[in-house]
């Protein structure tokens, strides 16, 4: 956020200072506005964060995390209606999510299991024991509009919640 609230400074600084200071104000900005993105989507995540958070309540130590082959971390977490099955919801395996807290943690086996709220067949926000380290996880079809919409298996009682955390669910 203080890259946002400083931009009218530099700003400033760039229109009060000689012509030949622009080279070093350029990479100032580049700087500036990738933390600026930075902020803008971390921002958007914590708004999707919390729209879970209201709609459902943490379940204490049902998610198990293990770390898979190609870097990311895969949470394992039961299905609401049919316990004795399983959902899985992956993270990371995409540049720049080596050095996130999940991936390192799962890896070294510092944490193998994790708080979940939310509806695994849909989305959910994942955390370690405390509630600490919050990660929004999600199938890719409740969150992707090219993809059609998960309905087989979920009753109608199921979609009206995750409707309101902001998946996608299709017409019941």
């Amino acid at each position: 956020m203080a890259w946002l609230l400083g931009f009218p400074v530099w700003l400033f600084a760039v229109v009060m200072t000689p012509a030949w200071l622009l080279v070093l104000w350029l990479p100032v900005l580049c700087v500036g506005m990738w933390y600026a993105l930075l902020a803008v989507i971390a921002a958007a995540s914590l708004t999707g964060t919390r729209r879970v958070l209201r709609v459902y309540p943490w379940q204490v130590g049902i998610a198990e995390a293990k770390p898979e082959k190609n870097g990311s971390t895969q949470f394992v977490v039961p299905d609401p209606e049919r316990p004795e099955k399983t959902v899985s919801l992956g993270y990371g395996g995409l540049i720049g999510t080596r050095g996130h807290f999940w991936v390192r943690a799962v890896k070294s086996g510092r944490v193998t299991e994790a708080w979940f709220a939310g509806d695994p067949r849909y989305l959910g926000v994942v955390a370690a024991p405390g509630p600490r380290h919050l990660l929004g996880v999600a199938q890719r079809e409740a969150t992707d509009a090219r993809m059609s919409p998960r309905k087989k298996g979920v009753s109608p009682e199921a979609r009206a919640p995750a409707r309101a955390a902001g998946a996608r669910v299709g017409a019941d």
